[in-house]
């Protein structure tokens, strides 16, 4: 096997070499999806026939280069010279695929859409759905998940499931405008934070301004009419001995 996509992918290259190694040069595969393993590998195998990518050492390069070490190391034992794309893709689906069952029995239990639209978990539940569950199961499950609002509307509409995810999405965009109510209110309080903010640094740069043209005025010093002691008042001052009244605290009196 390895032999013959070896072989292939030599004549691409004898063909047009330059525009093949350029092709692989600008090719990448996602991080491994470990919840979905099938439909990486559906994806990858895309990617391989795009950039026209045939030899099985390269897919086997490729593949692990997008692997994380848990996934890595469940296919060890196969990383060698002799290394086969189809025995990792085996290996890896096995190890990572949840049974439909199993998905399905999560998807369909009590709870609200998460962060869905009705088209995309429909999708889902339509991609786990195990043999033997038919579409209009699959509508009465679908439905239960849905808004108590949108189920009303919908149970009275004769379409085809499809349809009827089409039509739910729609009910939603225009009856929950919450993820715009959330956006407006979060961009308003980050807006009033920077109004309050700048108002803050303008009253600072004010009151920077104003006390730098105010000059410097030197304080006189307070005068006070009251008496020193040690001074007579001014009765005796004036008068001397003369003076027939005296305005305590004179000296005079002590002098005398």
């Amino acid at each position: 096997m390895a032999d013959e996509g070896n072989a292939s992918n030599a004549q691409n290259v004898a063909g047009n070499p330059n525009q093949v190694v350029e092709a692989i040069a600008n090719m990448r595969l996602p991080a491994f999806w470990k919840r979905s393993p099938t439909l990486w590998f559906n994806y990858a195998e895309s990617t391989f026939v795009i950039h026209r990518v045939t030899a099985n050492a390269t897919k086997v390069h490729f593949v692990v280069s997008a692997l994380d070490e848990e996934a890595v190391r469940n296919i060890g034992d196969l990383l060698n010279a002799a290394a086969f794309y189809s025995d990792i893709r085996t290996r890896l689906i096995s190890a990572y695929e949840v049974p439909k069952a199993l998905l399905f029995r999560e998807i369909v239990k009590p709870g609200g859409l998460g962060d869905r639209r009705p088209s995309q978990l429909l999708r889902d539940m339509r991609n786990s759905m195990p043999p033997g569950i038919g579409e209009d199961a699959l509508k009465e499950f679908w439905l239960q998940k849905l808004p108590s609002n949108v189920t009303a509307i919908l149970v009275s509409l004769d379409a085809s499931l499809d349809e009827l995810a089409a039509r739910a999405d729609r009910i939603l965009d225009v009856s929950n405008p919450q993820s715009v109510d959330v956006l407006s209110k979060g961009q308003f309080s980050e807006l009033t934070d920077a109004v309050s903010m700048l108002t803050q640094q303008v009253k600072s740069l004010t009151q920077i301004v104003n006390s730098a043209e105010k000059p410097s005025r030197s304080r006189a010093p307070a005068r006070s009419d009251a008496q020193q002691p040690g001074e007579m008042c001014f009765f005796h001052t004036r008068f001397g001995k003369k003076a027939r009244s005296c305005r305590p605290p004179c000296s005079f009196k002590r002098e005398s």
